[in-house]
C-alpha cells in the first residue's frame, strides 16, 4: 500500500453509502454534463486519466511554475508561495515527541475582547457537532498569536489514526504556530473508519458550519481551505463541489472514487448555484416587495453551477481517475501539464478559454495538480509542501458566484521583513481596546515615490464584524494598491476621532517605509457599516479638510446629526443587485425587491436625498420629475432577464459592462455618484475598488488654497484641472 504509518492505520478504505443513487438521480446527472463545452476539457480528462497512472518527482523546494510567465500564481514574481511557514517543522526523527492532549473547548474560559482583533482561545479543543440525530467530535487547534476570523484549514484524517499524534508527526501544529493557521480536525467514527458517505457529509457540514465569522468560541474567515486523507478525502470532496462559493483551495491524498461517488459529485457539481450562505437567493426567490406581494425583479446575469466556480487542486498518491478529470473540468485546465517538483504535474487554467467568473477580473490562474506515486501521509515535508499550495491562495464573497473571486494571499510576514508593510496593535485614548491597523506600500509606490515625491493613500474602511486583517483581505485592496499604485491603509475601529489620530500615524510609518504620504491626495473609503462610518467622515469637518475625495460601497445610512459640516466633498457610492439594501436609484414602488436584508429598504433612497440635497440641491423627489444627472448604461443593450452574458463580467469594455453610474456636476466637475453593479451581492468585488480608483479617487486633489479641490478628468498631473470650491 502507498501509505506509510502506524500499522494500526486502515488504508484503501473504500467508500461506504446508505443506498445505491435511484435512477431518477442518474437522470439528474446525464452524460451530457458537458462542463464547459471546451474540447480541450475533453481531451484533459483523458491525459489526466492516464497521469495518474505514473510517479513524479518528489522533494525540493522549487516553486509552482505558470507556462505563461514562469511565475507562481500565488505571489509576486521572486516570492515564496503563500505564507512561508519557515523550515520544515519535524523533528529529530529519533526522539518521540510529546505532543498536548484536547481539553473540551466548553471548558475553556474566553478572553475579554480588550485583546483586540485576535482569536479569545488559544490551544488545542475538543468539541461536538450533531449530524443527523448522533453527537461527533472535532477538534480545533488554535495558535497563539491568531487573528480574529483567521484563515481555517479543514482537514479530514485517515483512518486508524490517533489525531494528536498524527498532526504531531506530520507538522500541522508547527506549521500553525508558524503561520498563524487554524486548524479544524475531523476524525472517523468511534471504530476509527470512515462510514458511509452520505453519513459523513453530515458530518463534515456540521463541522465545517462552525467556520463563522463571529461563533461562540472562535470566530474565521469564512472562505476556507480542505486537506483530506484517505476514506476521509471522499465527504470532505463532497462537501466542497457541493459549497465552491466559501472554498480557497483544497489537497486530497489518496482519494479514491467509484460509479456511485462519481454519481454524487457529478449531481453537485450539476447544481445551480440559487440559496447563497447570505442567506440570499440569486433568484429573488422568496422575496415580497413593499405591499408583501411577490416581487416582478429577475436575476440579471445566466445562472451558474457549481462545476461553473474553479477551486485549486492538488491530488497526492493514488487518486481515482474520474476525480482529476472532474476538477479539470471545474478548473477550465489545459492538456499540457507543466512539471513542478515539489507538486508533480501541474494542469493550468486556460484562461483565454475560461468563462470562470472568480478569476475573472484578474491574472491569476487556477490549476489542478498531480503528484502520484508512494506517499507518506504524517511526513512534515508533504504538509510543509501542502500548506504551500494551499497559501498561494485567498478569495472571498460567498453571497452572489457573479461577485466571488480568487486572487493572491499576501505573505505578511515577508511584506513586513521586505519594507512594504507594517502591521501594528497600539492602544488608542478613545477605546480601552487594542487597535490594529496595517499600512500596505506596494512595490509599484517604491518604485516611482519616494520621501521626496509622496504617493496617495486611501485609508479603508471595513464592515461590520470584519478587521484591518480581514478587510486587507476580503477587499483585495493589496492588489489594486500595486496595479495603480497607492499605499493601502486598513484599521479597526471606524471613528471620525479614531481616523483623524490615525492619518498623524501611518504619514510617520509610511516616511518610516521610505515614501512620504502626500498630503493633498488622501482618499477614504468603506463598505457597508465601514461606507456608514465614510459619510459620518464627510460630515465631520476636521476629516473634509484632510481628505480629497471619498468613496463607499453598500453603506449604511443615518440622519445627519446637528452641526455636520455641509461643506461640498467629492462623493461616489456602489450599490449591488443582490445587496442588503435596493440598488435602486428612486422610492420603491410595487414590484421592486427590498433588498436582502427584507427591512431597512429606505436606505439607499434616503443615501440618494442626502447627498443631492447636499451636494447638488435638489431633493431625490425633484430629480425623479425633472433629472439633471448623466447616466452611463453598460448593461442595457445586452440586458435579457435571466440570461445577461456573462461575458459582459468575463471581458468588459467601457460600453459593454455590469455598471450603470449616474452622474451629477457642480461647478462644471462631477460631485456626486451613485453606482449599480448588477450581480453584485452585499460583500465587496476587486471590480468596484477599480472603478473607484479609476474613475474617481486618481482625479481628486486638493487645492492649493483653503477650502478648494482640483479635478482632473484624465488623473492627477495629467492635462488640465478645474477647481472646486467647497
Amino acid at each position: 500500500m502507498s501509505e506509510k504509518l502506524d500499522e494500526n492505520v486502515k488504508t484503501a478504505q473504500p467508500i461506504q453509502y446508505l443506498d445505491s443513487p435511484k435512477n431518477g438521480f442518474d437522470a439528474q446527472i446525464a452524460e451530457n454534463i458537458s462542463r464547459r463545452r471546451f474540447g480541450k476539457i475533453l481531451g484533459a480528462q483523458a491525459l489526466l486519466a492516464s497521469a495518474a497512472l505514473y510517479g513524479c518527482g518528489g522533494g525540493g523546494g522549487s516553486s509552482t511554475s505558470d507556462p505563461d510567465t514562469g511565475t507562481d500564481p500565488g505571489t509576486d514574481p521572486g516570492t515564496d508561495p503563500g505564507t512561508d511557514p519557515g523550515t520544515d517543522p519535524g523533528t529529530d526523527p529519533g526522539v518521540p515527541r510529546e505532543y498536548p492532549d484536547a481539553t473540551p473547548i466548553t471548558d475553556a474560559t474566553l478572553q475579554p475582547t480588550t485583546i483586540g482583533s485576535y482569536q479569545r482561545l488559544n490551544g488545542y479543543f475538543t468539541w461536538s457537532v450533531t449530524a443527523g440525530s448522533a453527537s461527533r467530535e472535532i477538534e480545533v487547534y488554535i495558535p497563539e498569536g491568531a487573528r480574529q476570523r483567521e484563515f481555517w484549514i479543514g482537514i479530514t484524517l485517515p483512518p486508524g489514526v490517533q489525531s494528536k499524534k498524527f498532526l504531531g508527526d506530520a507538522g500541522w501544529f508547527d506549521l500553525a504556530d508558524k503561520g498563524l493557521a487554524c486548524l479544524l480536525i475531523m476524525k472517523p467514527g468511534s471504530n476509527g473508519i470512515w462510514g458511509n458517505v452520505q453519513t459523513e457529509l453530515e458530518y463534515v457540514t456540521a463541522a465545517m458550519n462552525t467556520l463563522v465569522s463571529s461563533g461562540p468560541y472562535y470566530s474565521a474567515m469564512t472562505y476556507h481551505y480542505l486537506v483530506g486523507y484517505g476514506a476521509g478525502a471522499a465527504p470532505l470532496q463532497l462537501f466542497a463541489a457541493s459549497n465552491p462559493l466559501s472554498m480557497i483551495s483544497q489537497v486530497y491524498l489518496e482519494a479514491t472514487a467509484d460509479a456511485a461517488y462519481n454519481a454524487l459529485l457529478n449531481a453537485a457539481g450539476n447544481t445551480q448555484i440559487g440559496q447563497t450562505r447570505q442567506p440570499n437567493h440569486l433568484d429573488f426567490t422568496g422575496y415580497t416587495d413593499i405591499n408583501g406581494d411577490p416581487v416582478t425583479d429577475q436575476r440579471t446575469f445566466a445562472a451558474q453551477y457549481y462545476r461553473d466556480v474553479p477551486i485549486p487542486t492538488w491530488f497526492v498518491g493514488n487518486t481515482a481517475p474520474s476525480l482529476l478529470s472532474y476538477w479539470a473540468g471545474v478548473n477550465d485546465c489545459g492538456i499540457v501539464s507543466v512539471a513542478d517538483v515539489d507538486y508533480g504535474e501541474i494542469f493550468w487554467q486556460e484562461k483565454e478559454m475560461s468563462n470562470a467568473l472568480a478569476t475573472a477580473s484578474s491574472d491569476v490562474k487556477s490549476q489542478v495538480a498531480i503528484k502520484s506515486g508512494s506517499v507518506t501521509l504524517n511526513s512534515p515535508a508533504l504538509t510543509k509542501n501542502i500548506y504551500g499550495f494551499l497559501t498561494q491562495y485567498s478569495g472571498y464573497d460567498n453571497n452572489s458566484v457573479y461577485g466571488h473571486f480568487i486572487t493572491r494571499r499576501l505573505d505578511y510576514a515577508q511584506a513586513i521583513a521586505a519594507g512594504n508593510m507594517l502591521f501594528k496593535d497600539h492602544m488608542w485614548s478613545g477605546s480601552t481596546t487594542k487597535q490594529t491597523y496595517i499600512v500596505y506600500v506596494p512595490d509599484s509606490v517604491k518604485k516611482n515615490y519616494s520621501l521626496t515625491k509622496p504617493a496617495p493613500v486611501l485609508f479603508c474602511t471595513h464592515g461590520a464584524g470584519q478587521t484591518a486583517f480581514v478587510f486587507m483581505e476580503a477587499l483585495d485592496i493589496k492588489t489594486a494598491a500595486n496595479k495603480y499604485g497607492f499605499i493601502a491603509v486598513t484599521y479597526d475601529t471606524t471613528t471620525a476621532a479614531y481616523l483623524t489620530d490615525l492619518v498623524g500615524l501611518v504619514k510617520e510609518d509610511c516616511r518610516s517605509l521610505g515614501v512620504a504620504a502626500d498630503d493633498r491626495r488622501l482618499y477614504v473609503y468603506g463598505q457597508s457599516m465601514g461606507g456608514g462610518a465614510v459619510t459620518t467622515f464627510a460630515r465631520d469637518a476636521t476629516l473634509v479638510n484632510t481628505f480629497a475625495a471619498f468613496g463607499h460601497t453598500s453603506g449604511t445610512y443615518s440622519a445627519a446629526p446637528q452641526g455636520s459640516s455641509t461643506a461640498l466633498v467629492p462623493l461616489y457610492t456602489i450599490y449591488g443587485e443582490y445587496d442588503y439594501w435596493p440598488m435602486k436609484f428612486g422610492p420603491l414602488v410595487a414590484g421592486d425587491w427590498r433588498g436582502s436584508m427584507n427591512s431597512q429598504y429606505g436606505t439607499t433612497a434616503n443615501c440618494q436625498d442626502y447627498w443631492l440635497k447636499r451636494l447638488i440641491g435638489p431633493a431625490l423627489a425633484d430629480e425623479m420629475l425633472n433629472p439633471t444627472y448623466t447616466l452611463t448604461d453598460g448593461i442595457s443593450a445586452s440586458l435579457v432577464p435571466q440570461n445577461t452574458p456573462i461575458s459582459l463580467i468575463l471581458k468588459p469594455t467601457a460600453t459593454a459592462n455590469r455598471y450603470k453610474t449616474y452622474t451629477w456636476k457642480n461647478q462644471g466637475v462631477p460631485l456626486f455618484v451613485y453606482g449599480q453593479c448588477y450581480g453584485k451581492g452585499h460583500n465587496q468585488i476587486p471590480e468596484n475598488i477599480d472603478k473607484l480608483w479609476e474613475d474617481w479617487f486618481s482625479k481628486w486633489q486638493k487645492g492649493d488654497q483653503a477650502g478648494t479641490l482640483f479635478y482632473w478628468e484624465n488623473g492627477v498631473g495629467a492635462g488640465q484641472y478645474k477647481v472646486l470650491t467647497q
